[in-house]
């Protein structure tokens, strides 16, 4: 129902007053034209109604921070001849804290027969989803009087796009991560140095020694395996990450808006540092904390886009600390080199960091703060570097540039 319809309503009590006592020729023209185009306006939307055809709201499946998210809606008019109008009206923002809600508004006139293709671009500004939150399509007749409205929002469609990090930046985080790769030539260590892998044992042979039989695993095997210590073995590293940054505290539009912005860079620095080792085929595996989901290693480029995907499921402040990561890992160390990326540090994780470099060959901790960080964390930082822990500490700039602080 509009205004319009409203007044023609309103227009035939005063019509039926002039027609009742002034009995003039023109109040009854005027009363019978409204009373038709009422009646005509009410038969022309029931049959559009009849006629239109709304597809469903067509996403893209996933999308790079930075880029465009299309979201596509076609609609036709099966009528025989009348045509008709529509705007389309979408709601995106609505559930986001960064920013104000925003409307994207489209009017379209309907020729029978021909389809309309409706596109609504969103830019993805931060990694994870992207939604739409709702979408109006309004249909009106010839003249306007009446209208029909269909709603799709998220309760009855899925209308949102996953947002991947950027993997293709350089970033002085990716330098110092692949420092130790001697421009891509992969380093080996004897496999004597990790005899608890299975990849690392085989089955016992005659003439082999005793005391190189790994008795808990051939106990799990119900086989004697040997150590075996004569081919070497490329080295591993794992990528461990903690994007938490307090987003569900903040208050304030500018506050969360800096908070995803720390969250993205980080994010872009892992899939950076991924794509760098797999591209130069160094064994990587990357760990968010999920318990029940094993990181695997690999140095196939090719499961970079998964790993980026890993990424962007993560929701907002959903990985433990680095520290409760670490304590998982320090029961059998698995890899060689651990890259740690964190946006927050408690002592208890110092701690924990410090024990996990006295088992393994390399730690380096990337530090993504806002701020420069306190003295007792400078004093934390310190005793890491004793230890032999490389520590990276990026501040986060109003130009959403990460730079490094020098030691």
């Amino acid at each position: 129902m509009t205004v319009l319809f409203v007044l023609l309503v309103l227009m035939i009590v005063p019509l039926l007053a002039g027609v009742s006592y002034f009995g003039l020729t023109v109040f009854k023209i005027a009363f019978l034209f409204v009373v038709l185009l009422l009646l005509y306006s009410i038969i022309e939307i029931l049959y559009l109604r009849r006629r239109l055809r709304i597809g469903r709201v067509e996403t893209q499946a996933e999308t790079s921070r930075g880029d465009y998210a299309d979201f596509r809606l076609a609609i036709s008019l099966k009528s025989l001849f009348l045509p008709a109008e529509i705007s389309v009206s979408a709601w995106y923002g609505l559930t986001d804290r960064t920013m104000e809600p925003e409307q994207h508004l489209v009017r379209r006139s309907l020729v029978p027969g021909r389809e309309e293709e409706i596109i609504i671009s969103m830019e993805a500004r931060h990694t994870g989803w992207l939604q739409l939150d709702e979408v109006n399509v309004v249909l009106r007749g010839l003249f306007g009087i009446l209208q029909s409205k269909y709603t799709y929002s998220p309760a009855k469609q899925e209308m949102r796009t996953l947002v991947l990090p950027l993997a293709s930046f350089d970033s002085t985080a990716i330098v110092n991560a692949m420092r130790e790769t001697k421009d891509g030539n992969v380093e080996r260590k004897r496999i004597e140095d990790r005899s608890d892998e299975i990849d690392t044992l085989r089955e016992y042979a005659p003439g082999d020694d005793a005391r190189r039989i790994h008795w808990q695993v051939s106990a799990r095997l119900q086989s004697l395996m040997v150590k075996q210590y004569e081919e070497p073995l490329e080295m591993r590293t794992a990528v461990m990450v903690d994007e938490y940054t307090g987003y569900e505290a903040m208050e304030t539009e500018w506050e969360c808006e800096q908070a995803l912005n720390r969250r993205d860079l980080l994010l872009d620095s892992a899939a950076g540092i991924l794509r760098e080792f797999l591209k130069n085929e160094l064994y990587i595996r990357l760990d968010t904390g999920e318990r029940f989901s094993v990181g695997i290693f690999s140095k196939k480029i090719e499961n970079l886009h998964s790993l980026r995907r890993q990424l962007a499921l993560l929701p907002v402040d959903s990985t433990p600390e680095i520290g409760t990561m670490i304590l998982h890992e320090l029961d059998q160390v698995s890899a060689d080199r651990y890259l740690l990326l964190a946006t927050r540090l408690s002592f208890d994780s110092v701690t924990t960091i410090v024990k996990l470099k006295e088992q393994a060959r390399y730690v380096s901790l990337f530090y993504f703060v806002e701020e420069p960080p306190a003295y007792d964390m400078e004093k934390a930082f310190e005793r890491m570097r004793l230890a032999g822990v490389d520590v990276y500490v990026y501040v986060y700039a109003s130009s959403r540039i990460l730079q490094e602080r020098k030691k």
